[in-house]
């Protein structure tokens, strides 16, 4: 049966026969007390991933010397954690699309609380690894999940703002870290900065403990129909608005967290071009960051505090791509080109004026640009697969981006045993010059469209929206074609 939907939060929602997308419901319950709980939630476990994720950084001065490691026994930890990140990002996909979002972010919240702490008594190198790898475990399972909680409750206009909110504060968690860096490390070592890295996660566990809201779209397409029922008439006495009468389009399926789907014929383009994107992203991220304070302290300026700076310039990229990346301006895929191409010609620049002003300002400039396209990432990717495959395809996805953290380790190290200055920021700048060309192979734009819950629903309205480019200048008008259940 095809409905015709009006996207409109204004459209009179009354007639007790009524089928509504539950889009359409999310909007018209609005943002309210509900989302900005679940918003501390997920702001505060991706503040507490990053703050984790940013900490090995800063330690390969400090665990060098206390444990008298060569240069390259060091990359053990970071290769380690990267192997781990694997099976926890796809832990977390299953088991957030089989048995729910809030399930798998405890589970993930505990993890980091408890080894993430209790790697700072760590009494050698390689119990240190363990303790680490399992943090790490933690964390990935914290990103494949955090985006698509909060996604799955939000009305449709405010989706690309709260994703780039949540990155903001994983930017403000890596701000926190280097923080911590220049403060502790210096006075008190490095176990002192390893335990206070660690406090987020132990009070954002506290606070989930309390905040346990499940996704209402897992709850529906799961066939818990009533906890989702009940769960939007709480949104709608906790938001003070009133929740729309009439029956619910939302497809059951048991079809739920199969990682195989992702290269079905419908999504096999989409899944193989996402994740180039994402696998260069990471690979120009950890390029440029895993061994920048030695990198910056051997062209004689100060590491720590350059750090500091480099963080709080990611704040000011992360507001902008707020401002740029919903319809009515560039969309997802238009604002990641954006950024994609700054990143490189900032990192050019970087490398060749040999001028100490010159590479403070083009270094900043570069976290300016380049962690803004993680947000855009966090933010399109699981917009674009639908409820039944989306964590799992966040899984993927985060386990393409443990990737390079086991590959630039070695990679940086051999880098800065040369004495070519300028190779380092051009290395990075090789693999974003390859994500802007791969960005070319992304066809659907999300901005403002309704999202989708089964790859069967995903292909009859894609068959009937518009253009991208439609999307973009019209403000993204919605025909949604669905079964009710």
């Amino acid at each position: 049966m095809e409905s015709n939907f009006n996207s409109s939060e204004d459209a009179p929602l009354t007639q007790q026969n009524e089928k509504r997308a539950l889009d359409d419901v999310l909007s018209a319950l609005k943002f309210g007390t509900f989302q900005i709980k679940m918003l501390i939630l997920t702001c505060g476990a991706y503040f507490s991933a990053c703050a984790e994720m940013m900490l090995i950084v800063y330690l390969s001065g400090p665990i060098k010397h206390e444990w008298k490691l060569n240069d390259m026994i060091f990359p053990v930890l970071p290769f380690c954690s990267g192997i781990v990140c694997l099976s926890g990002s796809y832990i977390a996909g299953i088991v957030s699309d089989k048995f729910g979002r809030q399930k798998s972010l405890l589970a993930s919240l505990f993890i980091v609380s408890l080894c993430g702490g209790t790697s700072s008594l760590a009494p050698n190198f390689w119990i240190f690894v363990v303790l680490r790898s399992l943090t790490a475990f933690g964390t990935s399972g914290i990103e494949t999940v955090d985006f698509v909680l909060i996604l799955e409750c939000l009305p449709r206009e405010k989706r690309g703002t709260t994703m780039v909110v949540i990155t903001l504060c994983g930017a403000l968690g890596a701000l926190s870290t280097a923080g911590f860096a220049w403060a502790l490390l210096p006075r008190y070592g490095w176990r002192v900065f390893v335990g206070a890295c660690a406090a987020p996660s132990c009070i954002i566990l506290l606070y989930r403990l309390w905040c346990n809201y499940e996704s209402p779209r897992y709850l529906y397409i799961s066939g818990k129909k009533e906890e989702g029922k009940s769960l939007l008439v709480d949104i709608a006495r906790q938001n003070g608005t009133k929740l729309p009468e009439g029956d619910i389009l939302c497809p059951e399926t048991q079809r739920r967290g199969r990682i195989q789907e992702l290269f079905s014929p419908s999504l096999r383009l989409q899944t193989i071009f996402t994740a180039l994107v994402w696998f260069l992203q990471s690979m120009g991220f950890w390029s440029v960051t895993m061994y920048l304070p030695e990198y910056m302290s051997s062209i004689d300026i100060d590491p720590y505090f350059n750090m500091f700076a480099v963080f709080i310039g990611e704040i000011p990229g992360l507001c902008l791509a707020m401002y740029l990346i919903e319809h009515r301006w560039f969309g997802r895929i238009r604002c990641l080109r954006m950024f994609s191409l700054a990143s490189i010609i900032c990192l050019v620049i970087f490398a060749l004026i040999n001028v100490t002003i010159v590479k403070t300002i083009f270094v900043i400039l570069v976290y300016f640009f380049m962690v803004p396209i993680y947000s855009i990432l966090n933010t399109y990717t699981p917009e674009v697969y639908p409820t039944d495959t989306r964590s799992i395809a966040m899984a993927l996805m985060c386990m393409i981006v443990a990737l390079p953290s086991v590959i630039t380790a070695f990679i940086g190290a051999t880098v800065l045993s040369t004495d070519i200055t300028w190779l380092y920021p051009i290395v990075a700048a090789g693999f974003f010059s390859l994500q802007f060309l791969f960005t070319w192979g992304l066809k659907s734009e999300t901005a403002g469209q309704d999202l989708h819950d089964t790859k069967t629903s995903r292909e009859v309205i894609n068959n009937t929206s518009v253009n991208d480019e439609s999307i973009l200048c019209n403000g993204g008008t919605h025909t949604t074609n669905d079964d009710s259940i």
